[in-house]
């Protein structure tokens, strides 16, 4: 027992004494009142009623109009809450971050809590950096509330090692204008109906950027391919399966047909430029629009990606908020984690261009009354996460290097898919 409760202990019993000796010559409902064992228990339990006071060191890449957020409105609210725990928010260096990291993991000189991209969440893990906030009682309940797509960039061997903190995925941008001269007015509703009237056309309406998984993956999903199992534990029988050739075929005829263009195959003008005058049509990140009221009046708007045998796909990008094993304040890690994702601090971040990743928002009528937030929100309803492995990078190349035998040296299409999804497969396993 400490010696803050020993002496507690000798104070109650002190009051104690005191207490049966006035209540000896005391009126009987007076000596009803006194209630020693409360009085005891209060005291005793007062030292460890104040947490001691503790810093937590939050790694981030935000931008500057994000810091200001961060620091002018999200923590204060924190402090608000919990007064006895400082923040100290560190930014660092995108360029470096992700070597910055690794080398903590190793020092022994990681923050506590951090902002990380999506697709290094599993190899964080797999490197034995990162605590499994699905060990947490709550956090069953918890995960019900984001979105899948998000969320699930933080799996690893059954365990989720983070909490989605923003989120971004891929949606149409469309040049109504030369829309409209394919005989579709805004957007188009459905793929088919794009193709049909692009075909005509005798030039390219759509442009794909490259033949990397950022790229094709919206095309590869919306057409019916799929990479791996739902666990992402095998590409045999996935990556090469019939739907998935059906689905690259798909893109090789359209790309035949001057439907669309992969500017890195063909030489051709990138999209962002291109969409002024010559394409009808792209995916990209909301990061595009900007300040969007210039692009809308410009003709240019955002519109989820049109279904294909009805239904629409989208690739997930975004950032995570993991805990570090190293921290020696994990709990209230865990705590700063999950007020980040609360719709207050989502919603303020979101002031900032930060997309949400709750369910509860898509329909919050801040959002809804973007014409560019509500657009994405809704597209991330459809939107996959790239391969959540440790191996990912390996994984992005196999990927890269098939598409490019397919699609710039005219390779088989059933070969080389079997032969990436067995590649693939020693990477997941």
């Amino acid at each position: 027992m400490s010696l803050k409760k020993w002496i507690a202990l000798i104070v109650s019993m002190m009051m104690v004494l005191g207490c049966l000796t006035a209540c000896a010559s005391a009126p009987a409902e007076t000596a009803a009142t006194a209630e020693p064992e409360a009085t005891q228990e209060a005291v005793a339990a007062e030292p460890e009623a104040t947490a001691e006071p503790i810093t937590l060191v939050f790694w981030h890449t935000y931008g500057d109009g994000e810091e200001e957020q961060l620091k002018n409105v999200v923590l204060p609210m924190w402090n608000e809450l919990h007064p006895e725990i400082t923040i100290e928010a560190v930014r660092q260096d995108g360029g470096q971050y992700h070597e910055m990291i690794v080398t903590s993991f190793g020092t022994g000189q990681s923050p506590d809590v951090a902002r990380i991209d999506i697709v290094n969440t599993a190899a964080y893990a797999a490197q034995g950096g990162l605590t499994a906030l699905s060990d947490y009682e709550d956090f069953a309940a918890l995960k019900d509330t984001f979105l899948e797509g998000p969320l699930s960039t933080n799996l690893y061997q059954g365990g989720y090692y983070g909490l989605p903190l923003d989120t971004n995925c891929k949606a149409a941008v469309i040049n109504t204008a030369i829309m409209s001269e394919l005989g579709i007015e805004g957007a188009p509703a459905t793929m088919e109906e794009f193709i049909a009237a692009a075909e005509t056309r005798g030039t390219y309406s759509l442009n794909v950027s490259g033949v990397g998984d950022w790229d094709l993956y919206p095309y590869f999903w919306l057409f019916g391919g799929s990479l791996t199992d739902e666990g992402f534990t095998k590409a045999s029988g996935y990556l090469d399966g019939a739907a998935s050739v059906a689905a690259i075929q798909t893109m090789l005829d359209l790309h035949a047909k001057k439907v669309f263009t992969i500017r890195d195959v063909d030489g051709t003008v990138d999209a962002w430029d291109g969409i002024n005058s010559e394409y009808a049509m792209f995916f990209e990140g909301p990061w595009f629009f900007g300040s969007y009221e210039e692009k809308l009046s410009q003709g240019i708007i955002a519109a989820t990606i049109p279904t294909y045998n009805g239904r629409s796909a989208s690739v997930v990008g975004g950032e995570n908020i993991a805990v570090f094993a190293t921290s020696k304040h994990a709990d209230a890690a865990y705590e700063f984690a999950k007020f980040m994702t609360s719709e207050a601090v989502q919603l303020a971040m979101l002031e900032k261009g930060q997309l949400p990743v709750l369910k509860s928002l898509v329909d919050n009528e801040t959002v809804l009354n973007n014409p560019v937030w509500s657009v994405y929100m809704k597209q991330l309803e459809s939107a996959s996460a790239r391969i959540p492995s440790p191996n990912n990078e390996q994984i992005k190349q196999v990927w890269s290097d098939a598409m490019t035998e397919i699609f710039v040296n005219g390779g088989d299409v059933q070969t080389t898919l079997t032969a990436a999804a067995q590649q693939m497969d020693a990477l997941l396993g």
